[in-house]
């Protein structure tokens, strides 16, 4: 009996976890290697690099989770090119797909 209140109780939290979650999916479209996708919630300061170590090929995905809310997005380059999506709003239990092509590069 307190095995099926354990899992009841599991499937709950998963539901609740997947419904307030979303899906981003960043492609790149472009010729060009990326070095960095930094995230951050709209109108926040601190950025969060989702590659860590590694490289955003051309015809490649990054692929992450992000709570519910508004987002910014960044890619960037070696030398520093970036590439940037603002004000998304993100609503849980959906995904956001972004393909980035080199008309979405930022001017100076």
């Amino acid at each position: 009996m307190k095995i099926v209140f354990f899992v009841l109780g599991l499937l709950s939290v998963l539901s609740w976890a997947s419904s307030t979650s979303a899906t981003v999916e960043i492609k790149n479209c472009t010729s060009t290697e990326f070095y960095f996708v930094w995230v951050t919630e709209s109108g926040r300061e601190k950025w969060i690099d989702m590659l860590g170590l590694s490289v955003l090929p051309p015809d490649s995905s990054a692929i992450f989770q992000v709570t519910e809310g508004w987002y910014d997005f960044r890619i960037e380059d070696n030398q520093w090119r970036s590439f940037s999506f603002s004000n998304i709003p993100i609503e849980g239990g959906t995904s956001f797909l972004w393909e980035v092509f080199p008309v979405h590069q930022d001017s100076d």
